[in-house]
């Protein structure tokens, strides 16, 4: 009886719809290799951004600024303000599907890409650490042959997703760690309460496009940007 009281015990606390903030770190030294403007800008941009759950679908979106120019340098009057790229973008996947649908702007316009959720090959180790009070085990894959990341998810979270594109784990993804450091998630708040399922619906705003069609466009408009990740605008005033 004590066993199966723990069982359920274990089962009720464990949840299936909420709410995770993250803050984004992106170092932005890793990203530019023109010295002049490393000399310019902060090495760090942060931002917040959100992953809704609810069973197998998921929502990931950015959050708005706290001010429209977060990051401001220079001197003598030469302002550089750094743009993060995709400020409405959303990423939406049903894993009972295997669908992701993922809005994405470019300019004034909006695209709607639909597609086939990409299967990471996750390593599962031993590793445990605790993130905002939930036990998390560590994993670990490669995207693009040669970018290792490194994610921490909790099995008392249940949900497959991640941020952006990442999941697929036995849990939710409370910590994310790109290209050593290059872009980094941590969770800054978990909540599940004034929980609408109603929030957590796929993107429609946007002319459907194929994944290679828009990335063609945004390799014309910015050039490569082979480690992926938010497209970055610096812009001197």
């Amino acid at each position: 009886m004590l066993s199966m009281l723990l069982a359920f015990n274990i089962s009720e606390a464990q949840i299936k719809e909420g709410v995770i903030t993250y803050e984004r770190k992106v170092n932005m030294y890793r990203r530019i290799s023109d010295e002049s403007q490393k000399a310019m800008i902060p090495e760090f941009n942060t931002s917040k951004v959100q992953l809704i759950f609810s069973g197998n679908e998921s929502i990931f979106k950015n959050l708005p600024d706290d001010e429209d120019i977060r990051d401001n340098a220079g001197d003598n009057g030469n302002r550089v303000v750094i743009r993060m790229g995709g400020a409405d973008n959303e990423t939406y996947k049903d894993y009972s599907t295997e669908k992701i649908i993922e809005s994405r702007e470019l300019g004034p316009k909006k695209y709607i890409i639909e597609d086939s959720l990409h299967k990471q090959l996750w390593k599962l180790e031993d590793e445990t650490k605790t993130i905002r009070g939930y036990t998390c085990k560590k994993a670990s894959t490669k995207i693009r042959d040669s970018v290792t990341v490194i994610a921490w998810y909790s099995e008392d979270i249940q949900s497959l997703s991640g941020p952006e594109q990442y999941g697929g784990l036995p849990g939710a993804i409370l910590e994310l760690n790109i290209n050593d450091a290059e872009i980094v998630f941590s969770t800054i708040d978990i909540t599940t309460k004034d929980f609408d399922k109603k929030m957590v619906k796929a993107p429609a705003n946007g002319k459907k496009i194929t994944r290679n069609e828009f990335q063609k466009m945004l390799d014309d408009e910015f050039g490569p940007n082979p480690n992926g990740g938010p497209v970055i605008r610096i812009i001197r005033n």
